[in-house]
C-alpha cells in the first residue's frame, strides 16, 4: 500500500511539473486602439502546418479578448516556449490585421500602443519584456507594407534581359529581401527564430512583389506577353526557388499563399489541365493532414475561379480525404452553393428603403453583381461586360440585373449610384443595409473578392457562379450574354 502511495505521489509530482512547464506568462497589453472592440488571437505551433480554416472561424473558435476604450489585455496559457502569433482587431465586424505570423516567446510581456495611426497601424510603439523581437518584425512587415524605407542595393540582375523583365520592377523585391536579411542576421536572436523570420519574409516579399504582379500582368490572347512572363518566372525558379526554399518550412499561411500562386503559374505554363495539374502537385507535395489543409486552402482561394464541374470534383475529392469535422462542415456549405442548388434567401434594401427578398425575383433570370465603392475592377467589369449585357437584354422582361453594394455608409452607396460607374438606370440597385461583408448573404455565398457576379435561374436555383461563364476573365461581354441566354432556355 505504501509503495502504491509513493508511486501515485511521483506521478502527481510529474504531472504538476509538466503543467508548470507548459504554463506561460504571455501577455500583450493593447492601448490606444479606440476604434476597435475586440482582439482575436490565433496560435500556431512551430511543428504544425498552418490552417486557413482557423482564420475563417476565428470568431467562433479563436481566442477572443475584448477592448474597452481602446484598451485590453491578451493573456495566453498553455502555449509552447516558442510559437507563431497572429492578432486581428475587429471594428463593427470588420477585421484588421495587427500581427501576422510573428515568431514569439511564451515569456513575453508586451505593451503595444497605437499613436493615432493613419494607415495600416503605421504609428505603433512597442515596449516590455521581449519587445525587441516584436519591434524587428513590425519593421520587417513595414518594409513589405511600404511603411519603412530601405536602401537600393547595387545588384545587377543580368539574367533579366527582356524589355518586359526590365520594366517589371523585380529589383525592388530583391532589395527588400537583402535588407530584411541584413536586419535579421545582425541581431542576437537564436537560429530557429532567425530561420523562421528569414524564410517567412521571403514568402511575404515575393508573394506581394513578384508572384501577384506577375499573375496580374497576363493579357488575354497575347502569346508574346505570355512567353515574356514565362521567361521571367523560369528565371525566378532557377535563381531563387529550390527544394530548400519550398521544402524547409511548409508551415505558415504566408507559405501557403506563396505555394498556391507559384503552382498556379506553373500550371498556366503546363500543357495539362490547370486544375488537374495543381491537384496532382498538391498530392505529390503533401500527405495526410498537411494535404487536407493545403487542399482546403487551394479550394477556398479558387472556389469561384474554377468551372462548376471542376469545383464539384474538387469538393467530392476533398470530402473523401478530410477527417476534420469542422472542415467537412465547411465543404458541405460550399457544395450547397453550387450550380443547381437553391440561391440563399436574403433581405436587401433599395434607395427608397423598400425591402427586397428572393421571392420578389422568382420567375426571372437574375444577374447579381456585388461591388463596393472605390473598387477599380468593379468599374471595369461593369463598363466592359455588365453594361453591354444590360443593353442586350434591355427589352427582355425575363432578365433582371441587380447591383448589390456592400458599402457600410448609405451616402457613399448613393453617390456611387449617381456616378453611374458601377450600375445603370436599367438595374435594380440594392444595399446590404450597412452590414458590409457581415451581411448574411455575403457570408452564405462565401464572397471574399469583388466584383462578384452570380446568376439565379427562374426557379430560384443557382445557374452559375463561374468567373469564366460570367465574363470576369473574358475579353468581351459575349460570354456573359451567352450564359444568360442559356439560362433563359432552362
Amino acid at each position: 500500500m505504501r509503495k502504491k502511495i509513493i508511486i501515485l505521489f511521483i506521478i502527481l509530482c510529474r504531472t504538476l511539473l509538466l503543467e508548470a512547464q507548459n504554463k506561460s506568462n504571455f501577455t500583450i497589453q493593447l492601448k490606444g486602439f479606440d476604434s476597435y472592440d475586440k482582439a482575436v488571437v490565433t496560435v500556431q505551433h512551430l511543428d504544425e502546418h498552418a490552417d486557413v480554416l482557423k482564420n475563417e472561424t476565428e470568431l467562433i473558435n479563436g481566442n477572443i479578448f475584448p477592448l474597452e476604450g481602446g484598451v485590453g489585455t491578451i493573456k495566453l496559457d498553455q502555449v509552447p516556449n516558442n510559437f507563431i502569433l497572429t492578432v486581428n482587431l475587429y471594428s463593427r465586424g470588420t477585421r484588421y490585421g495587427l500581427i501576422a505570423n510573428w515568431f514569439v516567446n511564451n515569456t513575453d510581456s508586451i505593451v503595444i500602443e497605437d499613436n493615432d495611426s493613419k494607415r495600416n497601424f503605421d504609428r505603433i510603439s512597442i515596449n516590455g519584456r521581449g519587445s525587441a523581437l516584436y519591434e524587428l518584425q513590425y519593421k520587417l512587415d513595414g518594409i513589405v507594407g511600404n511603411r519603412i524605407t530601405y536602401p537600393n542595393y547595387p545588384t545587377t540582375l543580368d539574367y533579366f534581359t527582356s524589355d518586359f523583365a526590365r520594366s517589371f520592377g523585380y529589383d525592388r523585391a530583391v532589395d527588400m529581401n537583402i535588407e530584411v536579411g541584413r536586419l535579421i542576421n545582425e541581431t542576437g536572436f537564436d537560429s530557429n527564430c532567425k530561420k523562421w523570420m528569414l524564410t517567412n519574409m521571403f514568402y511575404k516579399i515575393y508573394t506581394a512583389y513578384f508572384l501577384k504582379p506577375l499573375i496580374l500582368s497576363f493579357v488575354s490572347n497575347d502569346l508574346e506577353r505570355t512567353r515574356a512572363i514565362k521567361d521571367v518566372f523560369n528565371q525566378f525558379k532557377s535563381n531563387y526557388v529550390n527544394g530548400a526554399v519550398l521544402g524547409n518550412m511548409k508551415l505558415s499561411t504566408d507559405y501557403m499563399l506563396f505555394y498556391l500562386l507559384y503552382s498556379k503559374l506553373e500550371a498556366t505554363f503546363s500543357e495539362e489541365n490547370k486544375v488537374e495539374y495543381q491537384l496532382h502537385k498538391l498530392q505529390t507535395d503533401f500527405k495526410g493532414e498537411s494535404l487536407e489543409k493545403m487542399a482546403y486552402a487551394y479550394l477556398s482561394r479558387t472556389f469561384y475561379q474554377v468551372k462548376g464541374a471542376d469545383r464539384l470534383n474538387i469538393l467530392n475529392w476533398m470530402i473523401s480525404i478530410t477527417k476534420s469535422p469542422m472542415r467537412l462542415a465547411k465543404l458541405e456549405e460550399m457544395r450547397a452553393i453550387g450550380a443547381g442548388m437553391p440561391f440563399p434567401d436574403f433581405e436587401l434594401t433599395d434607395l427608397k428603403g423598400k425591402q427586397w427578398t428572393k421571392n420578389d425575383l422568382l420567375g426571372k433570370v437574375v444577374f447579381f453583381d456585388f461591388y463596393y465603392t472605390g473598387c477599380g475592377n468593379c468599374v471595369t467589369y461593369f463598363k466592359n461586360k455588365v453594361s453591354k449585357a444590360e443593353e442586350h437584354f434591355r427589352k427582355n422582361e425575363d432578365v433582371v440585373f441587380v447591383s448589390v453594394s456592400i458599402d457600410k455608409n448609405f451616402e457613399v452607396w448613393r453617390r456611387s449610384v449617381e456616378s453611374e460607374k458601377y450600375n445603370s438606370e436599367h438595374s435594380l440597385k440594392l444595399y446590404t443595409n450597412g452590414e458590409g461583408n457581415n451581411h448574411v448573404l455575403i457570408k452564405n455565398l462565401r464572397i471574399n473578392g469583388y466584383p462578384f457576379p452570380i446568376l439565379m435561374g427562374k426557379n430560384g436555383l443557382i445557374e452559375t457562379s463561374d468567373n469564366v461563364n460570367l465574363g470576369i476573365s473574358s475579353s468581351s461581354a459575349e460570354t456573359l450574354i451567352k450564359t444568360i441566354e442559356k439560362s433563359l432556355i432552362h
